[in-house]
């Protein structure tokens, strides 16, 4: 098989894991590094080892002491990648990440909607902008969805985007 035919093919990866807070940034390196093999030339790893990073650190302290699942998809034949974490929850703890993930998609510009997360998060405490951050640095949709007691997080988009535009410099 030649190697433009092999890059055109899906590619994915798939981990179940105990939720051990040691692992998250070693991950991250590993989808950061899986990702620049799958796909050289779309330069999306930093964004999409991101995304794996946020909702790692997001499932492990909710989930319960149970495995936390991670699917990556990448698709460069159909330019598009999916992220998906799964993990244990209660009702009340999928309700109350459906109701945010919701807020969070009615705003229709993410750079606005992450901008306001900032200034609503409490600056002594850690976390809350995880999500915020996917959609925005990362260019990825999020939908959440619930099947057998089980929480996953969905985040998905093009495999090829545009450099954001920041103020003093692109990123």
């Amino acid at each position: 098989m030649t190697e433009a035919k092999e890059q055109k093919q899906p590619i994915y990866l798939t981990m179940r894991m105990k939720p051990p807070w040691v692992f998250i940034d070693e991950l991250r390196r590993f989808v950061e590094s899986f990702c620049a093999c799958a796909c050289p030339e779309c330069d999306r790893e930093a964004q999409l080892a991101l995304t794996v990073h946020e909702l790692m650190q997001n499932a492990v302290p909710h989930s319960h002491d149970e495995e936390v699942e991670l699917t990556l998809e990448v698709e460069p034949a159909v330019d598009r990648v999916a992220v998906s974490i799964s993990n244990a929850c209660t009702d009340d703890e999928f309700n109350a990440l459906a109701a945010r993930v919701q807020r969070m998609n009615r705003e229709p510009d993410a750079l606005q909607h992450y901008l306001r997360a900032m200034e609503e998060a409490p600056a002594h405490t850690r976390g809350g902008l995880g999500l915020a951050r996917i959609r925005y640095e990362a260019q990825l949709d999020l939908s959440v969805s619930r099947s057998w007691g089980r929480l996953t997080v969905h985040a998905f988009g093009k495999l090829h985007v545009q450099p954001l535009r920041l103020p003093g410099g692109i990123r």
